[in-house]
């Protein structure tokens, strides 16, 4: 038996655990045995201070299961029982403590009373020092008449990707929930710019070698003055009598219901005044035509920036805010950046690291597709309904999760989020297993991103297709589509038709009718941005012949049949008589969007995500296939 010493206690027979890091325990105080349970939380985080010597010439070997309790100070006992599957931990312990965020407080007064009060303190007086700058409010008398709103503070951490603290943070933040449509304010609005028009200008720009940076604005929202007026109490910090005074608020600040409207219009007019004008197709894009011609991509208070020369857009920029410029873009939205002197690449492999680590599946077994060929989600019988409940999970949020990730970069689960997001009222244990289905399948595809790579010749491609009665409890029918500019994939959609369809070949028609709506939008944000040529009329490969032959057709040989989808009949028909799109007929076997209307097998999806330039980058920026 090895010897024990008062810190450390070695294992004898098993040194190292499928599942499990090398690890054990400091402990100075004794700890007994019992019988066979679940190791408590507190046990079971004692474990992970630091790593043992392995033998590799030891195999696993199982011994009987053991519970850990503290008792009081004494020598280490040595562990000699079996331990239990459940009760292995199936993820890295370092990852996920790099994951999970620092603690934050929630209130002012948690964070007086934290470890860290110096350093909120200064958040909160660097805080009001920069209200104090920008002039956002002005002290006035409380009166009977005034209705006041009140103030929280809100702390975070600012942490690099080994979620080292770098920064404390605090922000003063009204509570809007508290005002008055009508009264407090009228319009509201949020600058987030499509995903759809985010993608194009990095088609664009990764086509025609531009530079793509990132622009961050300080303290954004007070830059924006208000319309309405708004009296706020006072909040903790300002030395000001609460009961007789209150802040009329000048700027606007974050927790307003118009504050980010406000912000808009503050933003939109500094651009204006420097020769940027919005576009018509997407409100959150602005574009210059002058020398050097430039694009911005607005999220809130973040700016993307497109083109050959940015300095002087950083100089007029910084003569109405204090910016920060970021460089190369290689974060935004959530979404990762890689740009080489050949492409850029979107993934986002770090948001699917951590939904894996969440559920505890970083080690589980990889699957090849997101769902089982041919797997339909019926609605779940009451038993199925009562299995899952009994898990207490939070199937709304998981699915949200999800959802972000495959409408941002990884179209391949686009279909599986749509199925299970089918039942999000009442889903069952069947849903569940479905949805860790997905998961194995991210684990094996953890690192796949879309690519765009420079190409001389600008082309617009789109894929068509629907699947036939899909639902088997409503008989409606899924649409798919999917679009192509220069080569790389910059729009996609899944979607449940809202109505029965009498054939496959309506049911292909009103996929279609959906694919030319969005068609048009690319067709007319393009235009307006003057970044690509020639797209008119765009190649639409459909694989139902019934389809195309209807489409084209000038006569009203169908009409019986199809009057009931008149208006998406006469639509798709004039969209073809004004040279927007042009059908091309394309066999099954060669239809890419496919996997968007069914659960496809293996060499389906892996043809689809080959010829959509949904590819592994490797860590040198190789592309590997």
């Amino acid at each position: 038996m090895p010897k024990t010493t008062e810190n450390e206690l070695f294992f004898s027979d098993v040194e190292r655990v499928q599942g499990v890091d090398d690890t054990f325990f400091n402990c100075q105080e004794h700890l007994t045995h019992e019988e066979p349970s679940d190791l408590n939380d507190e046990a079971a985080s004692q474990a992970n201070d630091s790593p043992v010597e392995s033998s590799s010439d030891k195999q696993d070997t199982a011994v009987p299961t053991t519970r850990i309790n503290v008792v009081g100070p004494c020598h280490p006992t040595l562990i000699s029982s079996d331990i239990r599957k459940e009760n292995i931990l199936p993820y890295s312990r370092r990852p996920r403590a790099l994951l999970t965020s620092p603690k934050v407080p929630f209130s002012y007064k948690q964070a007086l009373k934290s470890e860290n009060a110096d350093q909120w303190i200064e958040a909160i007086k660097k805080e009001l020092g920069t209200m104090k700058d920008l002039h956002v409010w002005e002290v006035v008398p409380i009166t009977t008449d005034t209705k006041l709103i009140g103030t929280t503070w809100v702390f975070k951490t600012k942490c690099n990707d080994c979620n080292e603290v770098l920064e404390h943070k605090a922000q003063l933040c009204a509570q809007g929930f508290s005002q008055t449509p009508g009264i407090d304010f009228s319009k509201t609005f949020a600058p987030t710019g499509r995903l759809n028009s985010l993608r194009t200008l990095i088609s664009f720009a990764a086509s025609k070698d531009l530079k793509f940076k990132q622009l961050d604005i300080k303290s954004a929202f007070l830059n924006a003055p208000l319309e309405e007026e708004v009296f706020l109490t006072v909040p903790h910090g300002l030395d000001l009598d609460k009961e007789k005074v209150c802040l009329r608020l000048k700027k606007a600040i974050y927790g307003l219901r118009q504050a980010p409207r406000a912000w808009y219009n503050r933003l939109s007019t500094l651009l204006e005044t420097v020769g940027f004008k919005a576009a018509i197709s997407d409100p959150c894009v602005f574009h210059r035509k002058l020398e050097p011609p430039m694009r911005l991509f607005i999220h809130v208070d973040n700016i993307a920036v497109f083109g050959k020369n940015l300095t002087t857009f950083k100089h007029e920029i910084q003569q109405g805010f204090k910016t920060k410029l970021l460089g190369q873009a290689n974060l935004l939205l959530g979404i990762k950046i890689h740009q080489d002197a050949n492409s850029i690449s979107l993934s986002q492999e770090h948001h699917v690291e951590a939904l894996l680590d969440l559920h505890g599946m970083s080690d589980c077994r990889p699957v090849v597709t997101p769902l089982g060929p041919n797997e339909h989600l019926d609605s779940p019988t009451q038993s199925e309904v009562d299995e899952f409940n009994e898990l207490k999970v939070n199937y709304r949020s998981l699915l949200g999760s999800l959802s972000y990730i495959s409408t941002a970069t990884r179209p391949d689960i686009s279909y599986s989020v749509s199925a299970l997001s089918q039942l999000l009222e009442q889903p069952g244990i069947k849903q569940w297993k479905a949805f860790l289905h997905v998961l194995r399948y991210l684990r094996g595809t953890t690192n796949v991103c879309i690519i765009y790579q420079k190409n001389k010749e600008e082309d617009a491609i789109a894929y068509s297709d629907a699947d036939w009665g899909n639902c088997r409890v409503t008989r409606r029918s899924v649409s798919g589509h999917l679009i192509l500019l220069n080569q790389g994939l910059v729009i996609w959609k899944t979607k449940k038709q809202p109505t029965v369809s009498l054939s496959s070949a309506k049911a292909e028609y009103k996929a279609l009718c959906n694919l030319a709506s969005e068609i048009l939008w690319s067709q007319q944000f393009c235009i307006e941005l003057n970044i690509a040529h020639g797209l008119c009329p765009m190649k639409v490969h459909e694989d139902n012949q019934g389809c195309i032959d209807t489409a084209n057709s000038n006569c009203n040989a169908n009409t019986r049949r199809m009057k009931h989808i008149g208006i998406q009949l006469h639509f798709i028909r004039e969209v073809i008589k004004n040279s927007k799109i042009l059908l091309i007929y394309t066999p099954k076997s060669k239809m890419l969007a496919d996997f968007l209307t069914k659960s496809v097998c293996k060499p389906v999806i892996q043809r689809a995500m080959h010829g959509l330039n949904l590819l592994i980058l490797g860590e040198k920026g190789d592309v590997k296939i």
